[in-house]
């Protein structure tokens, strides 16, 4: 048999364990990441030129897929803007950063078969009892199998966050502010780099468990998954991230209002235990958002955005790709140090616009709002439960990204990066895939 009518269905088969074990390194380590996606990569130009005079299926939409090469070719453009002086430095971020998220994307793309060794979009194989495991997770949809390897992976991060905070390990030096935060002695970031990017990775788990839990049918499942929700929710309480605590708490409001009604009980539930169980550290650090501007950390973000804000606006059409943290200093007048590294603006958004100008800003909102605008339709026409649950975990998810991009810029993070553009390219393929076979 051959996969996608070209190539042994071993070989894709092999390409979607690499795939599966590429991903898995996104919660665990950057340099094996990068390691994974380098090696991957490679052997996915030589399969791939090995299959050279097959025809291929188009899958992405071209409306989207130019998109994101208008998009990717004013990055590199950015990259010749006058005011790049470190130019070595910014092309290798570049090709760092950018091309770790080109070549996932253009891998989950080429070689992730909906179904291992089979075709594109063939059917399901037939469900047969008594098969082990590890068969069960080989005939399933590779998306759906992404998905479990990043819940197991998601699951060990978890507990790793909850052992820092009881049994030591977490940071008590840096990302606290003891004057306004006295009773804060520590803060959890598990397997990531600091609190915060943990905070925005755990809104991204959170979206997708929230997805199944929309459309598990199976009362005993579905109360498992309600339970890890509980402790995901416990471990976004203890990285003490209020911009994420917003963000996760719109992610919930919105999963209860608009895919699952009847947990509103649930909501109240958890708000009531929540509020009965919250330690003082964490009524302290809600306190401090109603004078903002006395804890130091909300003030210096407060900086950074009047900072960036004035980039934007002296420079519309962006500084460089990666040289924001060059031109920082020009304009820092909250540190007034030129010594101080600041490599974003803990903006999303103005970030992308400080350096890709306000035209890369629209083309990034233009892709993103077609992928959301993608995902609304399969929440509404799919049926795929599973598909459905995708979905659902990336509106939420969108959401809380954005929120929490407000505070900070998390996808400045290359882990966190590839994961955001990972389950972008899953996306396309739960649309096309759902396409043909509904013959939608």
């Amino acid at each position: 048999m051959l996969g996608n009518k070209g190539l042994p269905a071993k070989e894709y088969e092999k390409m979607q364990w690499g795939l599966l074990l590429t991903v898995a390194c996104i919660a665990v380590d950057q340099t094996l990441l990068g390691i994974a996606i380098l090696a991957m990569f490679l052997t996915g130009l030589w399969t791939a030129w090995k299959e050279r005079n097959v025809s291929k299926m188009r899958i992405w939409p071209s409306y989207l897929k130019w998109n994101l090469f208008l998009l990717l070719g004013l990055g590199y453009l950015s990259l010749h803007n006058p005011l790049v002086t470190e130019k070595f430095a910014c092309t290798f971020n570049f090709v760092y950063v950018v091309g770790q998220y080109t070549a996932i994307v253009w891998l989950m793309t080429r070689f992730g078969n909906c179904f291992a060794g089979r075709g594109l979009f063939d059917k399901p194989l037939p469900y047969e009892p008594g098969l082990p495991f590890w068969k069960v997770f080989a005939r399933q949809p590779f998306p759906v199998r992404i998905l479990r390897v990043l819940e197991w992976i998601a699951v060990i991060s978890v507990l790793i966050g909850i052992g820092q905070h009881y049994f030591g390990g977490a940071t008590d030096a840096l990302w606290v502010d003891r004057e306004a935060n006295p009773l804060l002695r520590n803060r959890i970031y598990s397997t990531w780099e600091n609190p915060n990017i943990f905070a925005g990775y755990l809104c991204i788990v959170a979206a997708y468990v929230m997805g199944y839990i929309s459309v598990e049918k199976n009362s005993r499942k579905r109360w498992i998954l309600f339970g890890f929700l509980l402790l995901v929710l416990l471990c976004q309480a203890f990285t003490f991230s209020r911009g994420f605590w917003i963000a996760m708490a719109a992610e919930i409001i919105a999963f209860v209002l608009l895919f699952y009604r009847k947990g509103f009980y649930y909501l109240l539930g958890v708000a009531g235990i929540g509020a009965a169980l919250a330690g003082p550290a964490i009524w302290q650090r809600l306190e401090t958002l109603r004078h903002v501007s006395q804890d130091s950390s909300a003030a210096m973000r407060l900086a950074y955005l009047e900072i960036a804000g004035a980039i934007v606006e002296d420079h519309p059409l962006g500084i460089g790709w990666y040289n924001y943290r060059y031109i920082f200093p020009e304009y820092d007048y909250y540190f007034k140090n030129p010594d101080v590294i600041m490599y974003h603006c803990h903006n999303l958004f103005l970030n992308i616009a400080a350096e890709l100008g306000v035209p890369g800003l629209i083309l990034f909102l233009c892709a993103w709002l077609m992928l959301v605008i993608m995902a609304v339709k399969l929440v509404r026409r799919t049926e795929f439960l599973w598909i459905k649950a995708f979905s659902v975990g990336y509106l939420l998810m969108s959401l809380g990204i954005a929120i929490g991009g407000i505070g900070d810029h998390v996808l400045f993070n290359v882990r966190l990066g590839s994961l955001f553009w990972v389950l972008n390219a899953l996306l396309v393929l739960n649309w096309n895939y759902n396409s043909y076979i509904s013959g939608q």
